[in-house]
C-alpha cells in the first residue's frame, strides 16, 4: 500500500504534471507538509522524534537551497553543474529510499 493519501496524490500529480516546480507549487507542499505534521502531533501527541524530522527537513531544506547558491555563486562549468545536480539527486534518493524502508515497518 502507498504511504501517500489520495489528496497527496492529486496534489503532486498536478505539481508535477507539467514536469517543472514553482516556487508558488513548493510553498504549497511545504505548507500542506506542516499541515500534515500538525494533525500527526495533534493525533498523536508532542513527540521529540516528530518534531525533530519535522525541524530536520526544513533544516535539510535550507542547506540544499544554500549549496545551489554556492554553486550558482561559483560560477561552474557545465560538468561542475552536473556534479552538483548528479550529487544532490542523489541525496534526495537516499532519502526517499530511507523513508520507504522506514514507512514498511509500519
Amino acid at each position: 500500500m502507498s504511504p501517500l493519501s489520495k489528496t497527496l496524490e492529486e496534489m503532486l500529480a498536478e505539481i508535477y504534471k507539467d514536469g517543472s516546480v514553482s516556487f508558488s507549487e513548493y510553498k504549497q507542499l511545504r505548507d500542506d507538509s506542516d499541515r500534515r505534521m500538525e494533525t500527526l502531533i495533534r493525533e498523536f501527541g508532542q513527540h521529540n522524534n516528530v518534531t525533530a524530522f519535522q525541524k530536520a527537513m526544513d533544516v535539510a531544506m535550507q542547506l540544499l537551497q544554500l549549496c545551489v547558491i554556492d554553486a550558482k555563486r561559483a560560477k561552474l562549468s557545465d560538468t561542475g553543474e552536473a556534479i552538483v545536480k548528479d550529487a544532490v539527486t542523489a541525496q534526495v534518493q537516499y532519502l526517499n529510499a530511507g523513508s520507504q524502508l522506514a514507512l514498511r515497518l509500519l
